[in-house]
């Protein structure tokens, strides 16, 4: 997760209280803190590093003053997984946080998806699900295929599927906030529209809310967990991600592509 600069000298305020010593911080650091044995450093990008033996107990204190900074709780964060690529789903998934579920999320200190290894993202999806309340949409290549010809855009694509599942999901957790990583400049608008008395946040790089964090961690885990399955039905190995996957579309006819592939890639064009 990250701190806005309110959030870190608040809290750098308030561990203060409690005895904490200020100490001259690293390069490219704010804040450097030692407390009972742990030491707290905030980096001026956000970005928060716990060590010392006792980095448990500090993280414990910490995330308990994080909770009293937060405000729009329950919070929703959304994100997803396989837009831009060819090969297999597209994965969107909302998490709804109470304080417990963001107390956990902060414990596991969760973090952009693209920043963890597979087998850690799967790992801390499965936690998250098990702590947290959410839903999660995968749409395997031929159901999107089908559904983007009513569309033509992935991104108002994108818009249906998240008014869809915000739909369903507020049903069981009312939301004071929902936060969403920005791809639409329309997004803001439409979820304002829709869900009425609700926030909507829609900003550039919303991993750094913890909570559109553990959404981007559970919609790639499903996402990386259904290209296990396609390659399995395939026979070879796809990856995550484009490079070194284009070579592959030559070893599956032509008619079967719609069953693996998004096709407005234009990937059934052979050269």
């Amino acid at each position: 997760m990250k701190l806005e600069r309110k959030k870190a000298e608040a809290l750098v305020k308030k561990l203060k209280e409690r005895g904490a010593e200020e100490e001259k911080p690293p390069r490219y650091a704010a804040y450097r803190l030692r407390l009972g044995g742990g030491e707290l450093t905030i980096y001026e990008s956000g970005s928060i590093v716990y060590s010392g033996k006792g980095r448990e107990k500090l993280k414990k204190e910490v995330v308990e003053e994080l909770l009293k900074l937060e405000g729009n709780l329950p919070r929703v964060g959304c994100d997803e997984a396989g837009k831009g690529e060819f090969f297999g789903p597209l994965v969107v998934a909302c998490v709804c946080a109470d304080r417990n579920c963001l107390r956990e999320l902060l414990l596991m200190e969760v973090k952009d998806s693209k920043k963890l290894s597979p087998e850690k993202l799967v790992e801390i999806a499965e936690k998250i699900k098990k702590r947290c309340r959410g839903t999660v949409r995968v749409v395997k290549p031929e159901r999107y295929n089908r559904e983007y010809e009513k569309f033509k855009n992935v991104n108002r694509y994108l818009e249906h599927l998240y008014v869809e599942l915000l739909e369903k999901l507020l049903e069981r957790c009312p939301a004071e906030e929902i936060v969403v990583d920005k791809f639409s400049s329309r997004l803001e608008e439409i979820l304002s529209k829709r869900f009425k008395g609700v926030k909507v946040t829609v900003r550039e790089k919303g991993e750094s809310d913890p909570v559109v964090a553990a959404a981007s961690i559970v919609a790639k885990a499903e996402r990386l967990k259904a290209l296990k399955e396609l390659s399995e039905e395939l026979g070879f190995e796809v990856k995550e991600g484009n490079v070194g996957n284009r070579e592959l579309l030559e070893r599956i006819p032509k008619e079967k592509l719609p069953r693996f592939v998004k096709l407005h890639f234009n990937v059934g064009e052979r050269s």
